[in-house]
Formats: structure tokens, sequence, C-alpha cells
């Protein structure tokens, strides 16, 4: 079966051939190296990635997008797909949910595209997602939100860890520790509420009490003074961060300026090489999860790690999320040597096939939600992240 174009879709296509028809012998940006427009679509098979590669979370697209073209090449490598080369598209989100719904409207709208990655995230994953749905466009993506499964239906995948998972992780761990009077700061956005809303239930069930809960603007706060002079008064004896590195770093460097020393926790939004590099001494004792630790001695994170720096300097570690924009393009392809591009077919495959990943073997629980048995802590000291035995 053939993907069915929307009506958006078709309206993008045709304004897109009014441009180029009408801009016949103007000025056009050169981005064929991350763009299919001059492939023809009989020779490259086109993956669509999705990620944020400018503003605060650009750390983050940027591994999403480097694991992507790790894999991808490796597939041309070894000769690409019956005979066809992987292409991918990357587009830049700026972590704006309109420009997610624009890309995922584009990418539905060009039948070259065989399927999309990356959607770092929640809010931009629940904009494009019935675009995805509507357009049968098979989409693996790293949105955590709850109610991206929900959502998912048979077209999108998901492979991050869950709000719901993560948060379980992160508040048995802190009520492990003895944290009795937690104070929450969270991004306003489908992410950070969500974590919010999660995390302070479960501590609540588990006999804590929340005695502060702020929100701050994603890409806009960066003065976190009055906040954390809430928390102070708080009586807070501990605080977890719903939010992204970026602001993360700063909440730790002015926590210390103002004389205070809680115990900060945080999920794997926290788990990145940028937020030590902004934090600095500030982020030592920070505790985190993740599921894809530099680290970790097994053969094949360290393989995976020595083949990224290799390809892509010995100044870059990949992360989480690289792992995911690698295991997501390998799944696509895996599928499509199994089963052709057809979307429907894929997303069986997808749905029913267990995976070998650079995070472990997984595969793919009834809401297209990748299953993980455990999370693995860690806490910052000396500068890294080392793992919590």
């Amino acid at each position: 079966m053939k993907r069915r174009r929307t009506i958006v879709s078709l309206m993008l296509s045709l304004s897109l051939l009014a441009a180029l028809l009408s801009g016949c012998g103007g000025n056009q940006a050169d981005d064929s190296a991350a763009t299919p427009a001059d492939a023809d679509s009989t020779e490259f098979l086109v993956i669509g990635v999705d990620c944020p590669m400018t503003g605060g979370n650009a750390g983050f697209g940027e591994q999403l997008s480097l694991g992507a073209q790790m894999a991808a090449d490796e597939v041309n490598a070894a000769g690409g797909i019956n005979g066809k080369m992987v292409k991918l598209d990357i587009q830049d989100d700026k972590s704006d949910p309109k420009e997610a719904a624009t890309i995922a409207t584009k990418f539905v709208a060009d039948e070259s595209v065989v399927a999309s990655v990356g959607y770092y995230n929640s809010s931009c994953c629940l904009a494009a997602l019935p675009i995805i749905n509507e357009g049968k466009l098979v989409s693996i993506f790293t949105g955590s939100n709850p109610d991206i499964s929900e959502q998912n239906k048979t077209y999108g995948f998901r492979t991050e860890p869950s709000d719901n998972q993560q948060a379980v992780y992160a508040a048995d761990w802190m009520v492990e520790d003895g944290c009795q009077k937690v104070a929450i700061l969270y991004e306003t956005s489908d992410y950070g509420m969500g974590q919010e809303k999660i995390i302070t239930q479960i501590l609540t069930d588990a006999g804590a009490e929340i005695v502060c809960s702020e929100a701050y603007v994603i890409n806009e706060t960066r003065d976190f003074t009055n906040i954390l002079t809430k928390v102070k008064n708080s009586g807070a004896d501990s605080l977890f961060l719903a939010g992204t590195y970026t602001e993360g770093a700063l909440i730790v460097k002015q926590q210390k300026s103002l004389g205070m020393d809680l115990p900060c926790y945080s999920s794997s939004s926290m788990f990145e090489i940028p937020f030590l590099e902004a934090a600095g001494a500030a982020a030592e004792g920070v505790k985190v999860q993740g599921v894809l630790v530099p680290d970790d001695p097994s053969e094949v994170v360290q393989t995976f790690q020595k083949n990224y720096r290799a390809k892509f300097g010995e100044d870059k570690t990949a992360g989480t999320f690289s792992g995911h924009g690698y295991a997501a393009v390998m799944m696509v392809c895996d599928a499509i040597k199994a089963v052709g591009t057809d979307p429907d077919k894929m997303a069986e495959y997808i749905a029913s096939t267990t995976f070998e990943t650079v995070y472990g073997t997984v595969n793919f629980n009834e809401t297209h939600d990748l299953i993980f048995d455990s999370l693995t802590r860690l806490v910052v000291q000396d500068g890294k992240f080392v793992v919590v035995e």
C-alpha cells in the first residue's frame, strides 16, 4: 500500500513545485549534503530526520543526527538495501512544535521519504504525530511524554523511556536516599509538565512532601534567583529538575551562588556532556539516569564509542540520543530489508521484531514504547558521569 498524502501535504507539494518553477535561475541554498531534493527516488531510500539543530537543545539534535548518519553510512558501506543507498534529510525543528508539524508535513508529502526519525522534544513529537499517522509515515522518535503512547497508533514508535518509567526510577532513588521534602523545578513544555505531574504523584504516594513546585520557560528563563529563593524558603531537602541540560546547568550553578547545596536529581535529559561543560564544578553530585553509558565496559558500547569518535572526532562522545538516532535508522533499514517500503508492512515488522541495539536486546510493547528492563543510575564525580553500583 502506498503512503496516503493528506490534503495539507498535497498543497505543500504544489507550493514547493510552484516555488521551484518560479525560482529557476535564482539563488538556492546548497544543502545537498543533508537533503534529498536532487535525489532520484529510484536511487535513494530517504529517511527524514527531525531534531533541534539550533537553540538550547542543539546538543541533543547533534547527537540524534550523528547517530543516524553513522547508521546510514554503515548500511551504505555494506552495499545499501537492494542496490539503493540510504540518504538522510536532516531538518531543524528548533524545538518548536510548529516547525515540527511543518517538517512532518514535508516528509509525508515527499514520496521519496520512506520513514522518519528524531522528534526529540515531546511537544514536537505530539505536534507531528497526527500528521505522521494520517500520512502513514513510519516514524521512530524520542519524545517521552506519556500522552505519546495514546497517539502512537500504527506508525509511530518510541525509543526513549517514557516519563512514567523515568519518573518511577527517579522517585524510587529519591525515596531510597531519604528525600522527604522535595522541590520540583520544571520547564513549561509537554516534557517538563508531564514529568512534574508524574513525579509529584509517585513521591506523594511514597510518603514524601512536595514543598515547592515552580515552572520556568524553556529557552527564555536565565535568572533563577526568585525561583531558587522560594525553594530555599520552602525547607526543601532535595531538588528534582524536570527539564533539559541548558536550564539545568544554570539552576545548579545559581543554586551554589545563593549558598544552597541541595542534592539534585533528574532524568536522562541531564545525562549529557554539554551539561557537565556548562555547569562545571556545580554539577558535582547531581544524580541522573540513562540507557547508554559512555563508560559501559561492554564490547558493544565501547565499539560504538570507538567508531563514533573515529567518524566524528575524538572530542565527540556518543550519548543516549546518539544511540537513539543510530538504533532508529537501523530499525528502519532492517524493516525495509525484510518487507520493503510498504508502511503497513514496515510498521508490523517493527512492532513484532526483537532488535539487537547498542543499548541491548529490545522490543516494542503494545503501545509501541521500547521496553527497558532498567535504567542506569549515574552521579557526577570529578566532572564525569559515574555509574552508581
